[in-house]
């Protein structure tokens, strides 16, 4: 199985690729039918190679959504249900669900609203290993520790996911009736808070009797075209970049700007530019990435996420505004 991401117009693609293509029952019920709680898809063929196209616009996978927080036990519980619905609309449509990918990366969801789409793959094989469990192992690891119900929630789920010869709707199923009674999920909804005056942007440039600050900046900075939106000052080896205030590191509120937008990594020194499959795309010196793709960037150059665009700054000299500091996005 190979992965790769395209976009396509206003579409942003997973691709999971199988060499060797066979047609059978599972693949002509996948990609003609919209199946509750998967992902829908398409199929492309050339020759014996098979390409299945898994529509992912405007959603962001579970390991990018907990790269920086943690799991609330009603946000757990939605998870858990979901799963479990879509492994019974997998059952009615006579669908294996040892192939469902419960892999982090290949689990989307919206993160506004905390709803799941699974990826049923045909050709999937997991070799005898117990996939479920190394969910559970992954979702212990990303609990709210503070949350004494996400942590008693989780590790009933990892001892029921470690059971003998379980399946995958057998653990759910038990899942559901120990847990059935517990409080819905309103919790786990992100809900819109009402902007308070204090949170409304300030335009970046030094008017007439504003004091200036030479300030030294340790990493990279995103120096903004535009005094409507503050610029980025980058320490962190990973940063995220969109709309969703409390998902990412640095916001851009603005029309066009995707929830979970971009990012921002430092490997080795170096730093790299990730588009995170935005619907209006991000850019490198004019050119749109592909989805997922990462570029290196360097002193000069000018990215974009959607409209709004900045100028990589490495030199560590910068000379910002007192207003400008309090509203640095990191």
């Amino acid at each position: 199985m190979r992965t790769i991401y395209k976009r396509e117009l206003d579409h942003n693609y997973l691709i999971l690729q199988q060499e060797e293509f066979r047609d059978h029952y599972q693949v002509g019920m996948l990609i003609s039918n919209k199946i509750p709680g998967l992902l829908e898809c398409a199929l492309s063929r050339i020759d014996k190679e098979a390409g299945f196209y898994y529509e992912i616009t405007s959603r962001q996978n579970l390991r990018l959504v907990l790269e920086r927080r943690h799991l609330k036990a009603a946000e757990l519980h939605a998870l858990l249900e979901q799963l479990l619905l879509t492994a019974r609309s997998c059952e009615e449509h006579l669908l294996d669900t040892e192939q469902l990918l419960l892999n982090p990366d290949y689990i989307y969801l919206d993160p506004d609203r905390w709803e799941f789409s699974f990826c049923f793959f045909p050709f999937y094989d997991a070799a005898g290993e117990n996939e479920l469990l190394k969910l559970s192992e992954y979702l212990l690891d990303r609990l709210d520790k503070q949350d004494a119900d996400a942590v008693a929630l989780g590790y009933e789920f990892y001892r029921m996911a470690g059971e003998e010869n379980a399946s995958l709707e057998q653990v759910l199923s038990k899942w559901k009736e120990e847990n059935g009674s517990r409080k819905e999920t309103e919790a786990f909804e992100t809900k819109t808070k009402t902007k308070t005056e204090t949170e409304k942007e300030t335009p970046q440039s030094a008017g007439r009797g504003e004091t200036i600050f030479l300030k030294k900046a340790s990493g990279l900075t995103l120096r903004s075209e535009n005094s409507a939106y503050s610029s980025m000052e980058i320490t962190a080896d990973n940063f995220l970049i969109g709309k969703k205030k409390d998902a990412v590191d640095g916001w851009i509120k603005a029309r066009g700007i995707s929830r979970i937008h971009g990012k921002i990594s430092k490997e080795n020194g170096i730093y790299y530019l990730m588009d995170l499959n935005s619907t209006n795309g991000t850019f490198l010196n004019g050119g749109r990435l592909e989805v997922n793709e990462k570029a290196r960037i360097r002193q000069g150059d000018v990215v974009g996420f959607a409209d709004v665009k900045y100028v990589v700054d490495l030199s560590g000299d910068l000379l910002y505004n007192k207003k400008d500091i309090e509203n640095m996005a990191c």
